[in-house]
């Protein structure tokens, strides 16, 4: 499976450290031929080889595989902003609901720890960015 732009994404790099096709080939430890192929598209990059771009030249993963979306984002980084908005606005409707009276200070604190509580649930299974209105109130309650 060929990803998408990454031999552009590829050539990039390359331009960036000022190499030719031929010394980043060398870099690489490949041959310049094989490198050519890798930079066009026309050959998938080996785990170990994509590996050696990422040490070498420091390059982030997420953006190599999937490059940059219309916003300057890639997918990860939209998928976090997208559920931290949830919970924020989560949390404001909450607040707008209930009685519960909190200081914008304490409402931010609120939606910082439901986050990092996301983050966290996240790593072993995909969960629902937004937590239901009895967590919320909750974790209100704690701050306010």
């Amino acid at each position: 499976m060929t990803v998408s732009g990454l031999g552009e994404r590829l050539s990039a790099v390359r331009r960036q450290e000022k190499l030719s096709q031929e010394e980043m080939a060398e870099r690489l430890g490949v041959s310049r031929s094989a490198y050519q192929y890798y930079e066009r598209g026309e050959r998938d990059l080996t785990g170990s080889l994509l590996l050696r771009i990422l040490e070498t030249f420091g390059v982030d993963p997420l953006w190599i595989l999937e490059g940059d979306s219309e916003a300057g984002m890639n997918s990860r980084e939209r998928e976090i902003s997208q559920a931290y908005r949830a919970i924020g606005l989560a949390v404001e409707n909450r607040i707008n609901e209930s009685s519960i009276v909190v200081s914008a200070d304490k409402k931010w604190d609120a939606i910082d720890f439901l986050f990092a509580e996301f983050l966290e649930a996240e790593r072993s299974q995909p969960v629902e960015a937004a937590p239901d209105a009895h967590r919320i109130d909750s974790i209100l309650r704690l701050v306010a």
